[in-house]
């Protein structure tokens, strides 16, 4: 009888250590996980689901590196920097005075940098999780033409304000790394840069245009946990 109650009572204490030793391992994951920085890289626009009316393509496509920082174990907060850069040949049809009437090589290069500070809310547990956020970003445009035979080099600046929120799912494949899609729906207003030619002499000239609009795309991208 001794024994079995000797037994019995090993028994509870082996119990009440390891249940002792898994709840400080979940609070030791739960710091881990709360406090550590994210560093992000998302395509922008990847698929569009909804353009802008009369914005070019090119402004339109960017990469996304970001910083985020976990506030919680489902909260954090970021600054991303939204950057494009696709320089392309183009053709230039001229009409203009016969000594230089002709089809010429035209050299296109947009540019573009901004700022976007978001917010992000994570759900459920596991290695997949759904999650909800909202951003705004401000972009700086320039869109640079030139046409070397007939020495025309043009350059244009706007910006753009865009209000956007978005949900998605992010899949963990290591404890640090892990990929993620999203649809986002955008809310923009701005002066694009715009350039074009009045097809009379060879006075090209550049202008920007306002706009208001909405853009709804899905877009893909990877995240790396810094730290312990």
């Amino acid at each position: 009888m001794k024994n079995i109650f000797l037994i019995l009572s090993l028994l509870g204490i082996t119990s009440l250590l390891r249940a002792q030793q898994t709840t400080q391992n979940q609070e030791l994951t739960t710091r881990q996980s709360v406090g550590h920085w994210v560093v992000e890289l998302e395509t922008d626009n990847l698929f569009l689901l909804k353009n802008m009316v009369g914005i070019d393509d090119y402004f339109l496509r960017k990469i996304i590196p970001g910083v985020g920082y976990l506030a919680t174990k489902n909260l954090w907060v970021g600054i991303a920097v939204p950057i494009g850069w696709a320089p392309q040949k183009g053709t230039y049809y001229s009409d203009g005075i016969a000594t230089q009437a002709g089809v010429y090589t035209t050299a296109i290069s947009p540019k573009q940098i901004g700022i976007a500070p978001y917010v992000q809310q994570f759900f459920g547990k596991g290695k997949i999780k759904p999650y909800v956020g909202a951003s705004y970003r401000y972009t700086y445009q320039q869109l640079d033409l030139s046409i070397r035979d007939l020495s025309i080099y043009l350059s244009q600046t706007g910006h753009e304000s865009e209000l956007s929120v978005f949900a998605g799912l992010t899949y963990s494949i290591t404890p640090r790394f892990g990929i993620y899609g999203k649809l986002r729906y955008g809310w923009q207003s701005g002066n694009h840069p715009y350039i074009t030619f009045p097809n009379r002499s060879e006075s090209g000239y550049s202008t920007a245009f306002g706009y208001n609009s909405q853009t709804a795309s899905a877009n893909l991208g990877i995240r790396f946990v810094i730290g312990e």
